[in-house]
């Protein structure tokens, strides 16, 4: 019997490849990789995070989701399912709301759930990247051809540390996404501008349909 488990397979793979101040995101990428970076990434951060999570940053949990029995379908794995986030406009108050989307090529349905990992990159490299989970993780079923997603939502207004007249922080050309239960990464392209406040990205747990 499948079971779910919640960022466990990517934070044990980041425990032994994200240690150091400058270590190498060892994580590689899938086959099926978009839009890649145009120079290696580096990362750090914390084994707690279910994906990448550069800079000093650290993962934080503000959601619940329990360990449920598996479906009997298998498990989605990276090079199963692309990779697409856009944003979703500008609410205003130094707010910004985008989705991740995560479509599943694989010619035969698949299970996940929970939050997937993150990681923004740009030419020079990681990025300072601090993922907040929120919501309940449940475990969904994605159809072949079919597609599920993540809501993001990060700001643009400087947070401590950060410039009060410049660029809060640099901006990030791709993302890199782990899905739920894997090590290995795909890619797409940000258009959401520089994330503030070190990074941060809330992230709500994956959802079958689209937004």
């Amino acid at each position: 019997m499948q079971r779910i488990i919640w960022g466990t397979v990517a934070a044990a793979a980041l425990t032994a490849a994200l240690t150091g101040c400058d270590a190498s995101f060892t994580a590689s990428p899938s086959s099926n990789e978009s839009s890649p970076p145009a120079s290696t990434s580096t990362q750090n951060g914390s084994p707690h995070n279910s994906g990448p999570n550069g800079g000093s940053g650290t993962s934080t949990t503000t959601g619940t989701g329990s360990r449920p029995n598996g479906t009997g379908v298998r498990h989605c794995t990276t090079s199963d399912l692309h990779a697409f986030a856009y944003s979703n406009g500008d609410p205003g108050a130094g707010q910004r709301y985008g989705t991740l989307q995560l479509t599943n090529n694989s010619g035969t349905s698949c299970t996940t759930g929970g939050w997937a990992g993150l990681g923004l990159v740009n030419a020079g490299g990681a990025l300072p990247t601090k993922v907040v989970r929120e919501g309940t993780a449940r475990t969904i079923t994605i159809p072949a051809g079919a597609s599920a997603y993540e809501q993001l939502h990060w700001g643009v207004v400087p947070g401590e540390g950060e410039s009060e007249t410049g660029q809060c922080e640099p901006t990030a050309k791709a993302l890199h996404i782990i899905p739920p239960n894997q090590t290995t990464f795909i890619s797409t392209g940000w258009i959401g501008g520089p994330v503030c406040q070190q990074g941060q990205i809330r992230l709500t747990p994956i959802q079958l349909g689209k937004m």
